[in-house]
């Protein structure tokens, strides 16, 4: 997977780690004060993550990540075709089809946040080298 993301990414990755982020910042700032350069720094929070990822572009991003058709069948089978119900007075609902967002706890959101979020790097990364 660590092929397939971006550099700037580090969490859920082999020998990444969430804080790299932070520590890699903290040095531009201080090299750029040292140098006496302006810089631009760009963060994102995604609220309720998870939540928001849509699975056609997911799905897209999948596709332009070169993986094979049957990782995507099989992503649509345990993914993108899912269902709930909501307990009511300790009774369940009927079950309803879901359209977006990935399960909280589930072992492979992680990874799929971090295919999603990819666009954007690679968005971001596309127009700092224009």
């Amino acid at each position: 997977m660590g092929n397939l993301i971006s550099e700037c990414q580090s969490a859920f990755l082999p020998n990444r780690q969430t804080l790299d982020g932070v520590l890699v910042v903290n040095e531009l700032i201080d090299l750029a004060k040292i140098i006496k350069d302006k810089c631009l720094l760009f963060k994102v929070d995604f609220e309720r993550a998870y939540d928001t990822v849509n699975w056609a572009y997911l799905e897209y991003m999948m596709r332009r990540m070169g993986f094979a058709q049957g990782w995507l069948n099989w992503m649509r089978a345990c993914v993108f075709n899912s269902s709930m119900s909501v307990l009511v007075n300790g009774s369940p609902t009927e079950d309803f089809s879901v359209g977006k967002g990935l399960r909280q706890g589930d072992p492979l959101s992680p990874f799929l946040f971090l295919i999603a979020a990819e666009g954007l790097t690679r968005m971001m990364q596309k127009a700092v080298n224009n």
